[in-house]
């Protein structure tokens, strides 16, 4: 066996190891009753607000949680547009007055309401973002990447380091914001979109540079204790250097967040990558990812610490040959003070791929 092979094998014996252990894990928890929900923490620097009007809900709020007899009932807290914007970014916001939303009243609740953090689910288990996967979420946070793709000659390794930021507005609307600051033979696969039209440029004609900036309105659609909804648009921006960047897309995505037993969840989603300039097809998106996590949040340096596989398959709709999938196992820990670190292996299953293989880590702060 070459070295080559067993660089390839090694991976996959990993992957298929944490999803049997994922699947094991998850159908054995389905078979108890599920856990208590631990308190979400509120560690969170406030900003004055101004006036607010309070209105009760207009009818009894459906219980959303195992083993209680109702859900809270607390009265819905409505702005101004500055206000509530004001007070999503920078507010000292109350886990206690979350609320479920329906996708029903979807133009007319939560857009002038200041954003609060979603509860963990029935099962315990956290609301939190993962690599190479859909969040379904809203989050108040920033992070950095770092990842990394290494291939055989003559094509080069490649890497990418970006800022992500997300910043809530409402309860129903958030925007995120990614900046690629380098890229090295086009090393996208620290996204959570990956697009296959971009192949890892060949040395020796390596090249490096600032990559396209993105803006990414995200909106709530449904939510509950168990699951949520989202919808968005990801608008890529010409600001990097080609080769490598310098290109517009568009890419609408839903994704979804389900805790189905215990502390085990799936979500995924689909999205169509659209090429606006710099050619290209269209590319759907598809995504599922499980996972389970284990400790609760205040462990030190492994709360909140969960394992997870993600897939990942982009198809060409111009031409149905060139598919593309990748596995992503993972981890993701609370090291306490609402910092977090991740960690992901992509590992391509097809032909097509953008590295043989790859690593990736997220340096994560929630505030």
């Amino acid at each position: 066996m070459s070295g080559s092979q067993q660089i390839q094998q090694g991976p996959r014996v990993l992957i298929f190891a944490t999803a049997l252990a994922a699947a094991v894990a998850c159908a054995a928890r389905a078979q108890v009753p599920s856990l208590p929900s631990p308190t979400p923490p509120s560690d969170f620097a406030s900003v004055v607000g101004g006036p607010v009007t309070f209105t009760q809900p207009t009818r009894a709020v459906p219980s959303y949680y195992a083993s209680e007899g109702s859900a809270p009932t607390a009265p819905r807290v409505e702005m101004g547009l500055f206000d509530t914007i004001t007070e999503s970014l920078f507010g000292q916001p109350d886990p206690n007055t979350w609320r479920p939303l329906s996708l029903s009243t979807l133009f007319s609740e939560g857009w002038n309401e200041a954003w609060v953090p979603s509860p963990s689910g029935s099962g315990g288990a956290p609301r939190q973002g993962w690599i190479n996967a859909m969040d379904g979420n809203m989050h108040r946070l920033w992070f950095f990447t770092f990842a990394q793709g290494f291939n055989q000659a003559p094509r080069g390794n490649a890497y990418l380091g970006s800022y992500t930021l997300l910043t809530p507005l409402s309860r129903r609307l958030e925007l995120i914001i990614n900046i690629p600051f380098v890229v090295r033979n086009n090393a996208v696969t620290g996204l959570p979109v990956i697009d296959p039209n971009r192949p890892v440029v060949p040395s020796p004609h390596s090249y490096s540079g600032f990559g396209d900036i993105s803006f990414t309105p995200r909106v709530l659609l449904h939510e509950t204790k168990d699951f949520s909804l989202t919808s968005e648009l990801s608008v890529l921006t010409p600001t990097g250097t080609q080769p490598l960047a310098g290109k517009t897309a568009l890419t609408p995505a839903v994704g979804f967040w389900n805790n189905f037993a215990g502390r085990c969840v799936i979500r995924g989603g689909l999205g169509l990558l659209i090429p606006i300039q710099g050619g290209g097809s269209d590319t759907l998106i598809s995504q599922l990812a499980i996972g389970q996590t284990l400790t609760d949040h205040d462990v030190p340096l492994f709360g909140d610490f969960t394992y997870y596989l993600s897939t990942v398959v982009n198809t060409s709709l111009s031409n149905s040959n060139h598919t593309s999938m990748t596995l992503t196992p993972g981890i993701r820990t609370h090291l306490g003070n609402d910092w977090y670190f991740l960690a992901g292996l992509p590992t391509p299953v097809t032909k097509d791929r953008v590295a043989e293989i790859g690593m990736i880590f997220w340096f994560m702060k929630a505030w």
